[in-house]
């Protein structure tokens, strides 16, 4: 499966923690204008640490005012 969506500022993020090991987050406004997605909680951890090195990145760029590196893709 491929989806693409794009996130931006402003836009309403909800999390729901479906069970011990899984949280639901949606992005957007539901019913009709939301993006969900499930996550299991190691896939959650990952994602977080992906999160917190691509900020890194694009605070770094910012900063050196230079475009930011491509990240080399799956």
């Amino acid at each position: 499966m491929n989806a693409y969506v794009i996130v931006k500022d402003g836009c309403p993020l909800a999390l729901s923690v479906l069970n011990p090991d899984q949280v639901e987050i949606v992005c957007g406004w539901p019913p009709n204008r939301s993006f969900d997605f499930v996550m299991h909680r190691e896939a959650l951890r990952a994602f977080v640490q992906l999160g917190t090195e691509a900020l890194e990145r694009m605070d770094a760029a910012l900063a050196a005012d230079d475009p930011a590196p491509s990240v080399p893709a799956c």
